[in-house]
């Protein structure tokens, strides 16, 4: 794919997400209760029980919960930001396709499962370098693949451009900063993601994510390209078991907090806005779900406040995307010319193939769209029809009536 098509390629799907991040539906927003502050999505409104609540009660109820969990939250993130740059490379995860010692900062295993990486990039001192592609493997099978760019100038320092999972087919193109400073972890990722598959299977959801590594925070925005309708998530680490696996207040390994990261604890009750124009809301430790009677004025606020610090953290994403699509171009231009597979089941290699796919699922979108104007422009005809079919019936019986009397 030539760097025009690329650039085209990303312009589009911005301007088709700016339009949708702009125009997006307030249907089926849920607010949930998750540590410090709460989390925002939208989920099933199937009503399990049709008990009204009063809706200052239950917003009392959650915000009581979240000032409980404030002091969890700074604790955690207190702990786990302390690491030691010597726990952010594991010897024993030394690519298998390098004979010199090649460590990759960040990447580690602690699981117990037989992990493995190829890299394709340079080594120096010792250390990954440059941008390569970087392969991981659970007991012989590949799992995921990023493109990455470590600056041998520049220690304890990864950049991140794209995260493939192979197991899900979800992936995320942006840049991702992971850095220690002063004996911390820093950083943050502004990405965008999709689900290939998915998008050829004709549900188009695009994720919007900026994720705060340094507060261990992240803001996701997943909206539905045809319908406008979105998810807006606030998400903040698990408040259980990763704080028994601290040693004198410092990780073990970077591993256990990135599960910080990734571990989401569901506390507290959910809002959900019913289509009608009712509220819903769950109790998340029954999964009950119970309609509200009242919506004081109080949760309105609440609602458009934690919308508004999504979309203030997810806009800024589109500059990084950019980031990403030229450095996929830049090494697709390097290695992707005759790309050589690391072992057997690596034959696609998802960097190479990443523009083109994107740009296949970016022409069933656009196909999408079309059917979905040409579906409203039918209906908006028969609307018209039928109610030129009711006029001219009323003039008939008016013309009988008269006729009649």
């Amino acid at each position: 794919m030539q760097d025009w098509q690329v650039k085209t390629l990303s312009t589009g799907l911005a301007l088709v997400t700016a339009f949708a991040l702009s125009s997006c539906t307030p249907t089926g927003i849920a607010v949930t209760s998750n540590g410090n502050d709460t989390n925002v999505q939208t989920v099933p409104s199937k009503v399990t029980s049709t008990v009204n609540l009063d809706g200052a009660s239950a917003l009392n109820t959650n915000l009581e919960l979240e000032n409980r969990l404030i002091n969890d939250y700074d604790l955690i993130k207190q702990v786990s930001s302390q690491i030691s740059p010597l726990n952010i490379y594991d010897e024993g995860l030394q690519p298998v396709n390098k004979k010199e010692k090649c460590l990759v900062p960040f990447i580690v295993n602690d699981t117990g499962a037989n992990v493995q990486l190829y890299w394709d990039g340079e080594c120096s001192n010792g250390i990954a370098s440059g941008l390569g592609r970087l392969v991981r493997t659970v007991d012989g099978k590949k799992t995921q693949e990023f493109l990455m760019e470590i600056d041998p100038k520049v220690k304890d320092k990864l950049v991140t451009y794209l995260n493939y999972d192979t197991a899900t087919g979800d992936s995320e193109v942006g840049y991702g900063l992971l850095e220690i400073k002063d004996n911390k972890l820093q950083g943050f990722a502004a990405t965008w993601g999709y689900n290939h598959d998915k998008w050829l299977d004709g549900t188009f959801e695009l994720t919007a994510r900026y994720e705060d590594t340094t507060n261990f925070v992240s803001y996701t925005k997943i909206v539905d390209l045809l319908s406008g309708e979105y998810s807006a998530i606030i998400a903040y680490p698990n408040f259980s078991h990763d704080l028994l696996n601290a040693h004198d207040n410092v990780l073990s390994n970077i591993d256990k907090t990135y599960r910080l990261l990734e571990g989401r604890t569901m506390i507290g009750l959910s809002y959900i806005w019913l289509k009608d124009g009712r509220l819903l809301m769950r109790d998340n430790s029954t999964g009950q779900d119970h309609l509200v009677a009242d919506h004081p004025q109080e949760l309105d606020k609440y609602v458009q406040e934690l919308e508004a610090k999504v979309d203030s953290n997810t806009s800024q994403t589109e500059q990084y995307v950019d980031q990403g699509f030229a450095k996929i171009e830049e090494y697709s231009t390097q290695k992707c010319r005759r790309p050589l597979p690391f072992f057997r089941g690596d034959e696609v290699n998802q960097i190479c193939d990443y523009a083109f796919n994107v740009s296949a699922a970016y022409d069933e979108l656009l196909k999408a769209q079309e059917v979905r104007s040409n579906q409203i422009d039918s209906y908006r005809e028969g609307q018209e029809e039928r109610v030129q079919r009711l006029e001219q019936q009323l003039r008939s019986l008016k013309s009988v009536h008269l006729t009649a009397n």
